[in-house]
């Protein structure tokens, strides 16, 4: 099998549609689903303690989406501004408890003691 390279690219490009009007049609069809599996990801990202996160946003896209650390709370912003506009509230509060996850320096670590502490 054949190693493949990608460029990377910040996240803006594939997710933040000012004046691209593909990426507005492609929030427009996926941004549901596309924006709701980026904050999950990034949720994972900040328990696991990762520095970045990266991902392909479309089979079709030929760059490699990099999310920094020093990102999370904004691009978690972006998602919460989008889900926020399509009257998502449910997905709003959890977009809202992961940045608080963040603020608050919360591992994975601390959620498996709260759960033993509960049994």
């Amino acid at each position: 099998m054949r190693n493949k390279s990608f460029t990377t690219v910040g996240w803006e490009k594939y997710l933040h549609p000012t004046d691209n009007p593909f990426v507005q049609n492609f929030l427009d069809k996926n941004g549901k689903e596309v924006l709701w599996q980026i904050a999950l990801n990034i949720h994972n990202a900040i328990l696991d303690n990762k520095d970045s996160i990266a991902f392909i946003v479309h089979s079709n896209a030929g760059s490699v989406v990099v999310i920094n650390s020093t990102d999370y709370v904004e691009v978690l912003d972006h998602c919460l501004d989008w889900f926020s506009k399509r009257e998502e509230y449910e997905i709003c509060s959890k977009i809202s408890k992961f940045k608080s996850d963040f603020t608050d320096n919360k591992k994975r670590k601390d959620y498996s003691t709260r759960k033993q502490t509960l049994i």
